[in-house]
């Protein structure tokens, strides 16, 4: 969990799109957005995905990952969630898309 001083990214640790491997993405104050659609802050270039998929909230001080009645589904650690919230080292997925969370600080 992140707290008020630790800063939190989500990191691409794999991707159909060659392009997003190895990208990471900063987890501010208003959240992130996670999806097909090019107003994302992490664009998911898949099918698969939803335009609007997922939305990682900054909640008390931590994260929480929330589905928003996606098509296909988000994980977390291989298990469907619709609302999760997130841990150092949890691995999300959306597609073939794989990000792991990081804390740091």
């Amino acid at each position: 969990m992140s707290t008020g001083t630790a800063s939190a990214s989500l990191h691409v640790i794999h991707s159909a799109d060659p392009a997003a491997q190895g990208q990471a993405y900063a987890i501010g104050p208003d959240g992130l957005t996670l999806g097909r659609d090019v107003g994302n802050g992490v664009v998911i270039a898949s099918d698969q995905a939803s335009r609007r998929h997922a939305r990682i909230l900054s909640v008390a001080g931590a994260h929480l990952l929330q589905d928003l009645d996606s098509t296909n589904g988000t994980f977390v650690n291989s298990k469907a969630v619709k609302e999760q919230p997130l841990r150092h080292g949890d691995v999300v997925r959306i597609a073939s898309t794989v990000m792991k969370y990081l804390v740091e600080g």
